[in-house]
């Protein structure tokens, strides 16, 4: 990772975490999670190892803020500390920014963490890096258990520069964020001096510092019942995202709300004998017996077989562990850039319903506000209409019918964007009750008195049976459906529109027949979207959203819309109810 992105200016970060096998990093990013992430809004993802013994990495991704208008965001990642994923280990620290050490305090595992440490050296020279160098915490973990190596002999064996050190009990988060916040304050100030951002009118050290101070304000923040603002320190803004980057890695992003599967290196092996996972997944021939196939384990065991010397230390590998290796690291890093990739499409994902939310915002804020002077001026212009005002003339009389007109459509506009932003965002929470369908059709016809009058539609009404619904969302169907019905009438024939109702064990089925102009073959597909219409409309007032909040009132409901239609003859729509409203859980 750690590269810079010019087109949205950010800077990506990579904090892993290093050591022994059980010594406490996975558990530490974990209690990171907890403190940054209290309702776990951003989610952690793993990858597992063929048994899920080992994690092989946890990814959470961070927005540490910007400065000089460039983002800065961390992903923190575990490597699997056991012998046997070396390979892994090497691949994982690919890219790496900075480092925090976990070593296991017991003496009785003392020489594992000796181990482990020239381990992290040869396989940061292996990624080009300096051990020297690159921003490095040591943690000494596991310090409430017995048999504890003195502090003072852990940095005698340990230091072998000056590198910050902390205590910690990572399975009670002692200690374990205060490591964090020192590695990422070491991040930040090498990532600034790294690509010379702030050009001389930034000091490095005092931005990190100040990030340093705005993290542990930050755990502060997540104490409190209340969110706070995200603070502000000069030219840098820190925060925590409400961000959810879903546990994925195994299908790609899909639907809102939906889990992914972790995908392991096995399963990619499995699938198609393949490093890559978009020919995996396209694989069609029938599997082969995994026992015939190279897996994860057995890789891994050919390598330990084939000679003791890490292809990190720079030593030529031995015959036949090379291709294996090779193999083996090819599928691990194709997860790790999956995860990478993913991340980036989280963010953008986010920002995006971020802006949408805002657009929804406007709108409705809008809408609220146009109905005030709206209803003034339909005031008025009822008032001019109906004679009280002073006589009109003809022509007069004909230019405030169509004003009227207009503020009617007006008014129907207003109302269908309120309702169709509710529909999208889940402002809506459905009221379910007993509802008399003959009644409620009743009282729509007695609204549409006038109009109905107006235009000589003729109107049939069978009985009707009662139900279970939300008797504003029927309302809000059915006058929809008729007042379609009236509006686009064929004015070469007497217009009627006939309401009736079927029933069967699963629920019931309302229909809503007129003789009308129809719906175009060729439009049929898209009337239930937005701003849809068909062709065969022009000239008639419409907003285009009537037929999609139709739709989605009864689909809250767990019922569906259908229609039959042929231009020039008429059309019929059919509302499928069940006997009891399917809500989803998050609306009960």
């Amino acid at each position: 990772m750690g590269y810079i992105n010019l087109a949205d200016k950010t800077i990506n970060a990579k904090l892993v975490y290093y050591g022994v096998g059980l010594g406490g990093k996975t558990t530490s990013l974990q209690a990171i999670h907890e403190v940054l992430c209290p309702r776990n809004e951003v989610k952690l993802v793993s990858i597992n190892t063929d048994q899920d013994a080992t994690l092989l990495f946890d990814f959470l991704p961070l927005n540490l803020g910007s400065v000089e208008g460039f983002k800065i965001r961390i992903q923190g990642f575990t490597v699997p500390g056991q012998p046997k994923y070396r390979v892994m280990r090497k691949y994982v620290l690919s890219g790496a920014d900075a480092v925090v050490f976990v070593i296991d305090s017991q003496a009785s595992r003392l020489e594992e963490n000796l181990k482990s440490l020239e381990d992290l050296k040869a396989n940061l020279v292996a990624n080009s890096l300096s051990p020297d160098t690159i921003p490095l915490v040591l943690q000494y973990n596991k310090r409430d258990l017995p048999d504890l190596v003195p502090i003072e002999e852990l940095d005698e064996k340990f230091k072998w520069r000056d590198i910050p050190a902390f205590p910690t009990i990572a399975t009670e988060g002692e200690g374990v964020f205060e490591a964090f916040v020192e590695a990422t304050r070491l991040l930040v100030e090498a990532k600034i001096l790294q690509y010379g951002l702030g050009k001389g009118t930034v000091d490095p050290e005092e931005v990190a510092q100040g990030a340093a101070r705005k993290l542990f304000q930050i755990k502060e923040t997540r104490k409190a019942p209340a969110q706070a603002d995200s603070p502000t320190f000069d030219r840098v803004t820190l925060s925590v995202p409400e961000e959810a980057a879903a546990s994925v890695l195994g299908g790609g992003p899909g639907s809102r709300g939906e889990a992914f599967s972790p995908i392991t290196p096995k399963d990619l092996l499995e699938k198609s004998g393949s490093c890559s996972l978009a020919e995996a997944e396209e694989e069609s021939a029938p599997e082969e017996d995994p026992e015939e196939l190279p897996v994860l384990e057995d890789l891994i065991e050919e390598g330990e077989e084939a000679g003791e010397e890490s292809p990190a230390s720079g030593k030529p590998a031995p015959e036949g562990e090379g291709e294996s290796e090779q193999l083996l690291g090819q599928v691990v890093q194709t997860n790790v850039e999956l995860a990478e990739l993913y991340a980036e499409l989280a963010e953008y994902k986010n920002l995006l319903e971020r802006k949408n939310n805002e657009l929804v915002e406007i709108s409705q804020t809008i809408s609220h506000d146009l109905k005030k002077p709206l209803t003034a001026l339909k005031t008025v212009i009822s008032l001019l209409k109906q004679g009280y005002l002073g006589e009109l003339s003809e022509q007069q009389a004909d230019a405030v019918q169509n004003a009227y007109e207009a503020s009617q459509y007006m008014e129907e506009l207003i109302e269908d964007i309120l309702d169709s932003t509710r529909l999208d965002h889940d402002g809506m929470t459905l009221k379910v009750e007993e509802v008399d369908m003959t009644l409620l059709v009743g009282e729509i016809l007695r609204r549409l008195k006038y109009h109905l009058t107006e235009t000589n539609v003729a109107v049939r009404v069978e009985p009707l049976p009662a139900v279970r619904c939300d008797p504003w969302a029927m309302t809000k169907v059915f006058t929809n459906l008729i007042g379609n019905a009236v509006n686009y009438r064929d004015p070469t024939r007497g217009p009627f529109i006939h309401v009736s109702a079927r029933e069967d064990e699963e629920g019931f089925t309302f229909l809503v027949e007129d003789n009308g102009i129809g719906i175009p073959e060729e439009d049929q597909d898209k009337v239930f979207r937005k701003f849809e219409r068909g062709s065969n409309t022009g000239g008639i007032n419409g907003t285009g959203l009537g037929l999609y909040i139709v739709r989605e009132l009864v689909r809250k409901h767990g019922g569906d819309v259908t229609f039959t239609s042929k231009k020039g003859e008429g059309t019929t729509f059919q509302v499928y109810l069940p006997r009891e409203p399917l809500i989803p859980e998050e609306e009960e």
